[in-house]
Order: C-alpha cells, then structure tokens, then sequence
C-alpha cells in the first residue's frame, strides 16, 4: 500500500515553531497511532537508530491502513537525565499533535510511546487526554510512583527489552557503593502495579529477549523482531 506524508508548522505558546506529520494511507485509514519517540528523537526525519525503527515501525503501520501522527520534539541535553520539564514539553507538544489532527482522527486511536514519549503519553492519559484511547503501548517506560490513568484505556502493554537493565544509587551520599541493579522481569511487575484508574487498566506485560531499552539488539543470544510485537500490538495486520 503507498503512503503519503503530510507537514504542518505550529508554533507552541513560548514561539517555538515545530512541524506536525501525518502519515496516511492512498486509501481511507481504519485507524489512528499517535507515536512519540525516545528523548534521543527531537525531529521527524532524523537518521538515528531510533529514527530508522520508527520510521520501519511507521511504514508496518501505514501498511495495514492506519494513518500514523507524530511531530517534532524539544531538544535536550542527552548527556542528563529526563527532567520534569522535558516530560511537560513533551505532553504539550503531543497534546498540541491530537488537537491540530482531532478532525481526521478515524478509527480507533491507538498511542504508543517510547521511553521519554512513553513517560509523556502517560502524563497525558493521567489528565484524561485523549479521553479514550483503544490501546496504549508505553516501551522502556519505567514507573516508579503510582500513575492515575483518567483517560478510559481498552488495554494497556508495557514493552521491555530483555537486556534493559535499569540501576539504582543505594546511598546517594556515598559515592562508592555500587548501583543496586534490576532487570525487567523484576521491575516490569512493579511498573504494571503503579498503574492504576477508575477502572481496572488490565494491564500486560512484555520482555522481548535480545533486545535494550528502545528495542534494538542488544547482548548475546537471538533478538525478537520488535517491529512484529509493536504492529501487533497496535492492532496491525503482521
């Protein structure tokens, strides 16, 4: 199936022009998939790792009917941690995407999102924005407080590379004891109970062996295909 891709410019309250896309289908899309990538991903048409596996992420998407949105991020100092600004800037801007879109939005609206994207979109769910969203697929997205999910959520996946390790500091004050250390079978689970709603979320949970934080090969042994398991996730034909 072809695919067509569409631009538009917005400019955000502060002044800061950043460009929208829309990429859809030759024929009438089945669905809608609002994509938010890693904070490695500021720009649309970036030739990064991550760029490169939304982009193959987007042409599955497109290939099975649906019309994917994303749009232009902030930039950030990738050398520092995620900040609570870069999280708001973030929602904003993707917040901005559903608004500037909300007339050809069809189907059922699926939201998927990438660690710093993924944090974004679930800041947005807490503020019941979208108010439905059929499925939601938050990758390398770790939650560590409870997270009230407003907006009504048909169902909810979090997705983990198997070799996504993920430390913690024991005594922030000394400096010489090692990281406590955890591997997603532990701290998926947890992840999976701080999200909590109004109703329950049904929340589920998936390691993809082989594989690191945004889903790309990673240490020794046979990598899953993570494009197959995010299209069908998102309720693609694979």
């Amino acid at each position: 199936m072809s695919a067509h891709r569409r631009l538009t410019w917005r400019t955000d309250p502060a002044g800061t022009a950043h460009r929208l896309g829309r990429t859809f289908p030759a024929g009438p899309a089945c669905a809608t998939v609002l994509l938010a990538g890693p904070g490695s991903v500021s720009v649309l048409d970036g030739d990064g790792p991550d760029d490169v596996l939304l982009a193959g992420l987007t042409d599955r998407l497109v290939a099975s009917g649906a019309q994917v949105l994303q749009c232009d991020m902030p930039a950030r100092d990738r050398r520092a941690p995620a900040t609570e600004a870069d999280r708001d800037a973030r929602a904003a801007r993707l917040a901005g995407l559903l608004d500037a879109h909300r007339h050809l939005l069809t189907g059922p609206l699926t939201l998927i999102g990438f660690s710093l994207g993924g944090q974004a979109l679930l800041r947005l769910l807490c503020a019941g924005t979208p108010p439905r969203a059929e499925r939601v697929v938050l990758v390398g997205t770790v939650i560590e407080e409870d997270a009230f999910v407003t907006s009504h959520v048909g169902t909810l996946d979090l997705v983990y590379g198997g070799h996504d390790l993920v430390g913690y500091l024991v005594d922030e004050e000394d400096g010489t004891l090692p990281p406590a250390v955890f591997e997603p079978l532990l701290y998926a689970d947890w992840s999976a109970r701080r999200l909590i709603g109004p109703r329950p979320l049904g929340v589920r949970v998936h390691v993809l062996p082989g594989l690191g934080h945004t889903l790309h090969p990673c240490g020794p042994g046979p990598a899953r295909d993570p494009l197959t398991t995010l299209a069908a996730l998102a309720g693609a034909a694979t």
